[in-house]
């Protein structure tokens, strides 16, 4: 793989990774908001009026499983990128903003985790609970798979960075020679013509 097409694919990936990772965590928030309200009225003794959230937790587990097929092939093609990294001022700079999604896809999903954590301390039902406490466990291993990441990703800068000892600059290319001037055309000389 040529590691400057490599570099800039990954960065349209991981970019849209982060997006959906961040509509996760906004979902999550509306579950965990919800929760807090049955646990809410639960405690006052009164009736909660969501019926639908059971339901939404589920779908929402569901929709992390499909997540984490997303997420688990990065660390297999970040690896892939590491083993053919070399020295390349162009590669350098999509390495670059290749780490600093990485570092943001991290912080993201274990922004996502400590929400799933929350929303299960705050759910009472014990089939709700139940459902919260395997997603918490689910988003957790998705934290395990992105924290490697960040790790591989400066890796590659740095190879992407660093003169090998061998390394020769690429030869400039040669200046055209200057087109030989013409040599002066020689007039042989005229014998003048025999007086008769």
């Amino acid at each position: 793989m040529e590691i400057t097409a490599g570099l800039k694919q990954m960065e349209s990936t991981l970019s849209m990774v982060c997006d959906h990772t961040s509509a996760m965590k906004a979902k999550l928030e509306d579950l965990l908001f919800r929760a807090q309200r049955i646990a809410a009225a639960q405690k006052s003794n009164m009736g909660s009026t969501d019926t639908m959230f059971g339901y939404d937790l589920q779908h929402y587990r569901r929709s992390v499983r499909t997540f984490a097929g997303e997420i688990s092939g990065l660390p297999v093609v970040f690896g892939s990128l590491e083993r053919s990294a070399v020295y390349d001022d162009k590669a350098a700079k999509f390495a670059t903003a290749v780490a600093r999604l990485a570092m943001r896809l991290s912080s993201l999903l274990r922004g996502l985790h400590d929400t799933s954590m929350l929303a299960h301390q705050h759910i009472r039902t014990a089939d709700h609970k139940i459902e919260a406490f395997y997603l918490a466990n689910e988003i957790e291993e998705l934290v395990m798979r992105g924290q490697g990441l960040p790790t591989t990703a400066n890796k590659i800068v740095i190879l992407t960075q660093t003169k090998p000892p061998d390394w020769v600059p690429p030869a400039a290319p040669a200046d055209e020679p200057a087109p030989a001037a013409a040599a002066p055309a020689v007039i042989p000389p005229t014998t003048p013509p025999a007086k008769t």
